[in-house]
């Protein structure tokens, strides 16, 4: 009786997206999140046959996957790895969990031990325990085999697979097999598994997964049948679009704190910023400006001696609906450490002003004070060398020293902290 009312729900479910007249999942939510699941990693390879590593093709097709749904309004894309790192199974979905993900996407390379198995499949979650998860799951997986067989794949079909050792959900219905497919139902969101090919058929690792262009073309494939599926436009197909801004400040006010400054985007209500410690790391959103005018930011969030890499995406809102630009491109700056510096008196009229080199630095300056709380005026400028030498000096009289360190800048230095008053 509970299999057939869970069928019946299926089957309801089925009915009312034929009656909406539409084939598209709607995102509830004003943003779409999309977790990409790069499988494998670090000392799991994965599959490996014909020169080419799984870990590896898995990582690049998340990356182009990422790079083309970025290009659309009103979604947010996350990787679970962004390099060659081992990430447990468990651990992949609490990182979708975490976001709120509406979609988990694993992305893999099919093997087989017979070397004329070829072309994509698309696991999907069974209809048991909660048959909404199943239903949106299977809708974006035959959205995406659509696109993969368009580029010459065999069509191997869309695919349920059950758990071999007596596994059940919640409501003691058979699980499903993979576990990233049943820790995502469990987790309320669909996880699907998409094998792009064979890396054990000659034919599919010469022609799909040998060059970059080629896993390219599947990560688009992805990335637009995710599109397809939950009815995302591009900028250019809505006339709500926004213009792309782009970073014109960026530079360390000291060792803890940035100061980023973008140009200002007509028609934009806000502003959003994300940041990363890696070019093609994972972009967190760190602040949202609400106020069209305000083009600046300060973010004290920071640790001194990193690099942080930051872009800017302007927003509006139609309705409840975001509307969004796509990023700017990211651009970087490295905070500097504050020098440590140290004081030889050579004479009553000499002094010698030495500072340990800071990574990053292209020159320091160096200040003086009478007094230790007075006022500081800047004395030298030191590009080549660790020192100064202070010859300035006034016969029984005191002097205090300060030292900062100075960088390069997007439209400006960026400067570290003074070091400690010596």
């Amino acid at each position: 009786m509970d299999k057939m009312k869970r069928v019946l729900a299926v089957f309801l479910l089925a009915a009312m997206l034929t009656v909406s007249g539409t084939n598209n999942i709607q995102a509830k939510k004003a943003e779409l999140v999309i977790v990409l699941d790069a499988g494998h990693g670090g000392y799991d390879s994965g599959a490996a046959a014909n020169g080419l590593y799984e870990k590896m093709l898995t990582l690049k097709i998340a990356q182009y996957c990422k790079a083309e749904l970025e290009k659309y309004q009103g979604v947010k894309v996350y990787m679970t790895r962004t390099n060659d790192t081992y990430v447990g199974l468990d651990q992949r979905v609490s990182i979708a969990a975490g976001v709120k993900a509406d979609l988990f996407v694993s992305l893999h390379i099919n093997s087989a031990g017979n070397s004329s198995a070829s072309g994509a499949e698309v696991f999907y979650p069974n209809s048991n325990y909660r048959p909404s998860v199943g239903a949106k799951g299977r809708k974006a997986a035959s959205a995406i085999q659509k696109n993969l067989t368009a580029l010459g794949l065999r069509n191997r079909g869309l695919k349920t697979l059950n758990s071999m050792i007596g596994s059940s959900y919640p409501d003691g219905s058979a699980a499903d097999y993979y576990a990233v497919i049943r820790g995502a139902k469990k987790a309320g969101f669909p996880g699907i598994i998409v094998e792009h090919a064979f890396i054990s058929n000659f034919t599919d690792a010469k022609m799909f997964l040998s060059t970059s262009a080629m896993l390219k073309k599947l990560g688009v494939a992805d990335a637009k049948g995710i599109a397809s599926c939950y009815g995302l436009k591009r900028a250019e197909e809505t006339k709500e679009t926004l213009s792309k801004t782009s970073i014109n400040r960026l530079v360390g006010k000291s060792s803890e704190q940035v100061l980023l400054g973008w140009n200002k985007v007509k028609g934009a209500e806000g502003y959003e910023i994300y940041r990363s410690t890696s070019k093609n790391g994972v972009y967190t959103r760190t602040a949202s400006v609400k106020k069209s005018g305000t083009v600046t930011w300060r973010d004290k969030n920071v640790v001194s001696g990193k690099t942080y890499y930051y872009k800017v995406r302007p927003y509006k809102m139609s309705g409840a609906k975001k509307i969004t630009a796509p990023f700017c491109a990211a651009q970087k700056v490295k905070l500097l450490k504050k020098p440590a510096v140290s004081i030889k008196k050579q004479s009553q009229a000499r002094a010698k002003v030495s500072w340990k080199e800071v990574k990053g630095a292209v020159k320091y300056e160096v200040y003086r004070s009478t007094s230790k709380k007075g006022k500081y005026q800047k004395i030298a400028t030191v590009q080549k060398e660790s020192f100064f030498k202070d010859t300035n000096r006034r016969v029984n009289k005191n002097y205090y020293y300060k030292v900062r360190a100075v960088g390069n800048g997007i439209k400006g230095s960026t400067y570290s902290s003074y070091s400690e008053i010596k």
